[in-house]
């Protein structure tokens, strides 16, 4: 809803010229002969205005206006950045709701008077529910938005048919998925440093436009494209809905520099491997730079489709950022080890570590399989120390460039080996005990069949020679990676 109302901007005030926007997020430029200060009053009344229409005020703006400065693009974005700030310490995030007689709050929320009942049931132990007004509008106009969205972010007629589906019980529940049946894949992905990028090179208003176009139009739509292209033609990926088929898939959150996305977790890892294999050629020429490839971390979450889901994306945005350490951390360490990069000069190597601009090392993920909400105990980084023993848990990183090879091992090693094996080895691991985990390792190899021991043997090396967390790795994504295809 707010990116609608941010791109709808241009054709409800059609002075304005679009530079780029994000999820909430514009840019825009006007001509206006007015002195600073009319303009200033005019024009952030028009556009305030025309956003509270939109949203029916259950949404805060904030607006600036600067005069261009010839030749100085960077600093007009500076001193908007500056005032929107100013303004925002000044005033609440969220819109202060009226005073309404009611006896509790939001059900949703928590806070807000809970004035509309809640026209759905939630579980037998909860009678008489309230939702705010907000939550409401939210509720009335987001269950149809989500089945026009995909039409109006890709501007075309092919997708005004797709529909998704209602809830994510029905996204998630399929009785021919075993025990995958009501799972979802959270995917979260963020670009890294794009920020930064963006600053260094975007000083003019035509770059930062042919910036956001790169990122929008050449990579996130594309991928986009093609999950839908695919989930028509996949028969896991629909289910029938109210008489009608629809696809299962959810867009949290679309624009700017970060998306998610929810897939059925029987989907998940073919859908995060087909975004990495379009954002792979991600890129923006610079006459100054030259070509800087840009890259992206994501976060998988595996998890019941009844999870919270509020918490289920805060602790998507914690392991987004363990991600992002992670990666800088091993890259920094590459220049070290890879002959390709030990002979690089000191600024050759700052700049593409303080962006993380390079593919090879720097479009990754880390996932995490959370079986119950209830296993989380402390913060995100304390449990992942308890449940896998480790200090060090970056070697679990899902290298773009590797899940192809990742995909193939892990399936040539299910084939031949049973689950209940790698889950013991794992274990072991946990428990520090070294000795069984050799003796247990030694069992599997043996165990192999000798038609298949050779391939079996080699796609095991792969994954946990010297890297006792691939045996964790092959563990988690075990059943995920059944029906995981190219």
């Amino acid at each position: 809803m707010l990116l609608d109302a941010v791109k709808s901007l241009p054709t409800a005030i059609p002075a304005l010229k679009s530079i780029a926007t994000a999820a909430s997020k514009g840019v825009f430029s006007y001509e206006d002969p007015g002195d600073l200060a009319t303009q200033k009053r005019v024009m952030v009344q028009q556009v305030l205005r025309t956003l509270h229409n939109i949203t029916q005020g259950h949404a805060t703006f904030l607006v600036a206006v600067e005069k261009e400065i010839p030749n100085n693009f960077k600093l007009v974005l500076e001193h908007l950045d500056a005032d929107v700030r100013r303004q925002q310490w000044r005033m609440p995030t969220v819109v202060v709701p009226p005073f309404e007689n009611t006896d509790q709050e939001c059900y949703f929320d928590g806070w807000r008077p809970g004035v509309v009942p809640l026209p759905f049931k939630i579980d037998p132990g909860v009678a008489g529910a309230k939702i705010s007004a907000a939550a409401d509008r939210r509720r009335k106009v987001g269950r149809d938005f989500k089945q026009h969205l995909f039409s109006q972010l890709l501007e075309g007629q092919t997708y005004e048919d797709d529909l998704v589906a209602k809830d994510l019980g029905k996204l998630a529940i399929n009785d021919h998925k075993g025990i995958l049946s009501g799972k979802i894949a959270l995917i979260q992905v963020d670009g890294n440093s794009f920020g930064r990028i963006r600053s260094a090179v975007c000083d003019t208003d035509t770059k930062r436009t042919a910036f956001d176009d790169a990122i929008q139009k050449d990579c996130r739509n594309v991928f986009l494209s093609d999950v839908l292209k695919r989930a028509r033609t996949d028969h896991d990926f629909r289910v029938m809905d109210d008489g009608k088929e629809a696809l299962r898939i959810e867009l949290l959150l679309w624009g700017g520099d970060e998306f998610t996305l929810i897939v059925p977790a029987w989907k998940g890892l073919e859908v995060l491997e087909n975004f990495y294999r379009i954002a792979a050629r991600l890129k923006f020429s610079d006459e100054r730079y030259g070509d800087v490839p840009m890259t992206h971390r994501a976060a998988v979450i595996f998890c019941h489709h009844n999870a919270p889901i509020l918490q289920i994306r805060r602790l998507a945005n914690i392991l987004l950022g363990m991600t992002r350490r992670n990666i800088s951390d091993r890259f920094e360490a590459a220049f070290a080890l890879d002959p390709a990069l030990t002979g690089l000069t000191e600024e050759d190597r700052d700049r593409p570590h303080g962006w993380l601009s390079n593919p090879k090392y720097c479009n990754a993920a880390r996932y995490l399989v959370l079986e119950s909400f209830d296993m989380l105990r402390g913060s995100l980084e304390q449990f992942l120390e308890r449940y896998y023993r480790m200090d060090d848990t970056s070697g679990m990183l899902l290298y773009a460039n590797d899940m192809s090879k990742l995909r193939t091992n892990i399936q040539i090693i299910r084939a031949a080996v049973p689950k209940g094996r790698v889950v013991e080895i794992a274990k072991a691991i946990s428990q520090g005990y070294g000795a069984r985990k050799s003796e247990l390792c030694k069992r599997l190899r043996e165990s192999v069949a000798l038609d298949k021991r050779d391939a079996v043997l080699a796609a095991i090396d792969i994954l946990t020679k010297d890297n006792d967390a691939g045996w964790y790795l092959l563990a988690d994504l075990w059943d995920f990676a059944e029906e995981w295809k190219a």
